[in-house]
This record gives structure tokens, C-alpha cells and sequence, in this order.
């Protein structure tokens, strides 16, 4: 087998959660977009004012356009990253197929890495993409009053790499033969630590800095437990 129908395999495995996340975020986008309150907040709310009010400076940005979306951003990247890793990890599992699939004529490395390539291209074709076509819509000229920050679309790329630290959180715990009780949760215990001390970091320089050496962290574990694993 080939990596690119490794590929193929695991990337069917992945299309349903990826759908999934990408509908429910363009929905709840639209929502947001064409509620009465949301416009009222953002772009009317100003219309209102007679010619030559003075308007605070907090009052511009203390609710910046945008703002709904970042917590669903947040939420179904780390909701995708958990099915993800699930579905790659934990599922072989409880089904016993890691043997039929590791028994081919192809290196463990492969393996991972179409796994791993999967998952990535699952997020590349869901979310990503979908939260780029926002962030330039709400920047058009008349759409919102106060258009969003090019900080708020960096931080928007910083909850969808938290869904990829969280994806390699729940492989690495799936990996693993340890009891939940020892040492088995630590592959989700540490992508939740990453994502409390990021939420606590106000330097996007630092944050990046955080998440790509906690990938790097768990990406190591991932490939030294797989390829020492007894299966």
C-alpha cells in the first residue's frame, strides 16, 4: 500500500468530521452576520449618532466586529482536532485493525505521516479556508463600522493551530498502553495546559513561539511511541 492510498484511506476516514466542522461554522457564521443584534453592535450602531458626537475611543473597540465568531473558531477547531485524533488513534483501538494496517509493505513512518498529512489537509480544506473568506469580508469597505484588526485575524490562525496542538494531544494518549490513571493522559493533558497558558499570554510573538514547540514536543512523542509500540 502506497502512501498515496494511505492517504486516500485516511482522508475518507477524516471527510465526515471535516464536513461537519465546516458546515457548522459557515452556519453559525451566517447567523451572526444577519442577526439584528450583531448589526446593531457593529455596524448600525453608530448610524444612530447625530453629526458632530464626540464617540470615545472605547466605545469603537470594546465590542470589535467579529467578536462571535472567535469562540465558535475556537471550539469546533479543537472539537475537529478531537475527532481527528480519535478517529485515527482511538478507533483502531477498539475495532483491532491497527494490525491489518500495519502488516503492509510499508514502513511505519509512512503510516504516520499519511495520518498525519490527513488530518492536516482535513483542517487546510475546512476551516482554514473559510475563516480567511470572513476575515476578507468583513474587511470590504461599508460592511462593518469598525472592520476588524489584522491582529484578530492572527488570532483567529492561533485557535486553529490550538486544534492541531489538541489533534496531536489525543493521538499521542491513543498511542499510548499506559493506564489513564499513569501516564496515558498526558497527550491531552499537555495540549490543555497549551491552551491555558496561551489564553494567558498577550504576545502573539510568544504564543506562536508556545504552540509550534508544544508541536514539536508532541509530534516527537508521537513518532517515538508509534514506532516502538507492540500492536
Amino acid at each position: 500500500m502506497r502512501f498515496s492510498s494511505l492517504l486516500h484511506k485516511e482522508f475518507r476516514e477524516c471527510l465526515p468530521w471535516m464536513l461537519l466542522a465546516a458546515i457548522l461554522f459557515v452556519a453559525v457564521t451566517s447567523v451572526l452576520f444577519q442577526t439584528e443584534t450583531y448589526s446593531e453592535n457593529n455596524s448600525y450602531r453608530f448610524s444612530r449618532l447625530s453629526p458632530g458626537t464626540v464617540i470615545s475611543s472605547y466605545k469603537i473597540t470594546f465590542y470589535p466586529a467579529m467578536s462571535e465568531t472567535g469562540p465558535w473558531l475556537f471550539f469546533l477547531s479543537i472539537g475537529l482536532g478531537l475527532a481527528l485524533g480519535v478517529r485515527q488513534f482511538w478507533i483502531p483501538n477498539f475495532t483491532g485493525t491497527w494490525p491489518f494496517l500495519l502488516h503492509r509493505s510499508v514502513s511505519r513512518n509512512t503510516i504516520l505521516a499519511a495520518k498525519l498529512t490527513a488530518a492536516s489537509i482535513a483542517f487546510a480544506c475546512s476551516i482554514v479556508p473559510i475563516w480567511v473568506g470572513i476575515y476578507w469580508y468583513a474587511t470590504r469597505p461599508e460592511v462593518f463600522a469598525v472592520p476588524p484588526t489584522f491582529r484578530f485575524f492572527i488570532e483567529g490562525w492561533i485557535f486553529i493551530t490550538l486544534g492541531l496542538v489538541t489533534y496531536l494531544g489525543a493521538g499521542l494518549s491513543g498511542l499510548s498502553t499506559a493506564k489513564w490513571y499513569t501516564t496515558k493522559i498526558f497527550g491531552l493533558a499537555f495540549a490543555s495546559l497549551i491552551i491555558i497558558t496561551t489564553f494567558s499570554q498577550r504576545s502573539l510573538v510568544w504564543v506562536l513561539t508556545l504552540i509550534a514547540v508544544s508541536a514539536a514536543i508532541l509530534l516527537s512523542r508521537i513518532f517515538d511511541t508509534f514506532l516502538r509500540r507492540e500492536f
